[in-house]
């Protein structure tokens, strides 16, 4: 059982340690992390430089009420607005970054992540 959380580690590419509600350390080395955190005040502020994973990454964007968050997400140079609840993969490799542009308070925005084994903070 962890009960400290977040656990804040430094991501390639991010501008601040990202919280993680889960890491592969963490309930027998499963090979999946969860990171990120709550979005009403990142709003317009990218978390992130465009960066890539070796592993393969689904953002989850959920809020209170439906469409009570936007987030742009811009992947390989598409664009894509995602608006909650949505989820999207972000194949390893792949270079991408998002922007809030909506959030009400209680909304959040997870990277789930495949990690099978491989770990993405930063040694």
């Amino acid at each position: 059982m962890e009960t400290d959380l977040p656990v804040f580690q430094q991501i390639p590419g991010h501008y601040h340690p990202t919280p993680f509600f889960l890491t592969k350390e963490m309930l027998g080395g499963q090979n999946i992390e969860i990171a990120g955190g709550e979005i009403s005040d990142k709003i317009g502020k990218p978390v992130a430089a465009p960066h890539t994973h070796e592993v393969p990454e689904i953002y989850l964007l959920i809020s209170p009420d439906p469409g009570g968050a936007v987030i742009e997400v811009v992947a390989d140079g598409e664009r894509y607005e995602l608006t909650s609840p949505a989820t999207m993969l972000i194949p390893a490799g792949t270079v991408h970054h998002f922007v809030t542009k909506k959030a009400q308070p209680g909304s959040f925005c997870l990277g789930v992540l495949l990690t099978n084994g491989v770990s993405v903070a930063a040694e």
